[in-house]
């Protein structure tokens, strides 16, 4: 190989190492290196080695309502209250990913409504009925920063709890799903909700 080749080919790699790290050694040169950088089309970010990097620690905390008006923690709950420790992380399941899913986020979320549509089947199964209604909280605690950890802070913050999503077991998607799982296995169907008459509206002229 031309060592002119050669030393080209060294120059550009020692030239690419410097963009990368110079900018990130702290010091009154890093800025205006970044400003610099950017003019030319150079941009990096350590962002793009986890681009939607965990911030916090969260679970779906689920509790139901029942034909009789009171309202029961559902094991989602007491997962949700026990499940800070490390050990759960070795105790995860294929359900854990569904449950995952549906504590992302505070907005309203596809997989999550189906996943508490699904707890109005299991909850019929464990009871023999299903309950009029399930309600999913996001319960989260976000992790402190490592300076605030290194001066004696927790490692997770205060928690927070949100409520999510509210799903009425009685509407059409969730008996029909109901009627399916009971018919496998030789139940006949569930009685459909009683029909609520409509408001007279009142006559007008």
């Amino acid at each position: 190989m031309n060592p002119w080749v050669r030393a080209a080919r060294c120059l550009a790699a020692i030239t690419l190492g410097a963009l990368i790290l110079a900018p990130l050694i702290p010091g009154p040169h890093a800025r205006p290196l970044n400003e610099l950088l950017k003019r030319i089309s150079i941009q990096q970010s350590w962002r793009m080695y986890t681009p939607d990097a965990q911030r916090a620690q969260s679970y779906v905390s689920v509790r139901a309502e029942l034909e009789d008006g009171s309202v029961v923690p559902l094991e989602e709950a007491i997962e949700a209250e026990a499940g800070w420790g490390s050990i759960l992380d070795w105790q995860k399941r294929r359900i854990h990913i569904w449950r995952g899913y549906a504590a992302m986020g505070d907005r309203s979320n596809s997989n999550r409504n189906w996943y508490l549509r699904s707890l109005c089947v299991r909850e019929d199964r464990a009871r023999g009925a299903a309950p009029v209604k399930v309600i999913a909280e996001r319960v989260r605690r976000a992790f402190n920063p490592p300076a605030a950890v290194a001066s004696g802070a927790p490692a997770l913050a205060v928690l927070t709890r949100t409520t999510v999503a509210t799903i009425d077991c009685r509407g059409l998607p969730e008996r029909n799903m109901i009627a399916a799982d009971r018919a496998r296995r030789g139940l006949p169907a569930p009685e459909p909700p009683p029909v609520r008459p409509r408001p007279r509206r009142k006559a007008t002229g």
